[in-house]
């Protein structure tokens, strides 16, 4: 049994046509979900009234643009969009604004095999930044949650920090299957989500995005 998945990786690894090319630029589609921050008042109660503030589970997609003048080391430059605005969640109770995010990073990209494989794993890291973008009110007045955070409709760039891997498999001459992982964490936007009162939001974002995509190698 142990056999089994040896034989899988051997399988594929023969089915990935040979190739060795220096550019690569493609397109991505995945999904993405995050780990929230938390927003506290130490005004309200005691223990202070508290809640989750983030981007909602969304679908996004992307461009890579890639360098790989190395056997074993390459550059990438990735922009993500992802559909989702912020929200805040406390009691049971949500509060939701329309919106959307842009990433852009550069990461530095490691091969443990050659450029001459056709299935090349790979890990990745790097940084850049994400433009959180509030676009509308879900809510004529006050949300029941203004005591600990108001959404607002402005744009807000944050820094970012891009940790993940990946894996490539060439099916033609030019043409290349990928799949991707990546985590990327930023500060909370608190422009966008603006602590009111007293409240302090504590702790980053973490996104948590797999893709697939096509890339063209040239």
């Amino acid at each position: 049994m142990r056999l089994i998945p040896c034989t899988i990786v051997l399988t594929l690894a023969s089915s990935c046509p040979v190739i060795a090319q220096k550019w690569e630029i493609g397109g991505l589609g995945g999904y993405g979900w995050s780990h929230n921050s938390t927003v506290s008042n130490f005004t309200t109660s005691n223990p202070p009234e508290s809640g989750a503030v983030g981007f909602p589970s969304r679908a996004t997609i992307g461009v890579i643009f890639a360098e790989n003048p190395y056997r074993h080391l390459g550059g990438e430059i990735r922009w993500l969009y992802q559909w989702g605005g912020p929200q805040i969640e406390s009691g049971g109770v949500k509060t939701s604004m329309t919106g959307y995010s842009n990433l852009v990073t550069y990461d530095f990209v490691v091969y443990p095999v050659r450029s001459e494989s056709g299935l090349r794993p790979y890990l990745a890291g790097g940084a850049g930044v994400k433009v959180y973008t509030g676009t509308g009110f879900r809510f004529a007045g006050l949300p029941p949650t203004a005591g600990l955070a108001l959404l607002r409709p402005v744009t807000q760039v944050e820094p970012a920090i891009s940790v993940g891997g990946g894996l490539k498999c060439s099916f033609a001459k030019h043409a290349q299957f990928r799949i991707d992982f990546r985590t990327y964490f930023t500060p909370t936007p608190n422009d966008v989500i603006r602590p009111t009162g007293l409240s302090a939001i504590h702790g980053w974002l973490y996104s948590f995005v797999p893709t697939a995509g096509i890339a063209y190698a040239f």
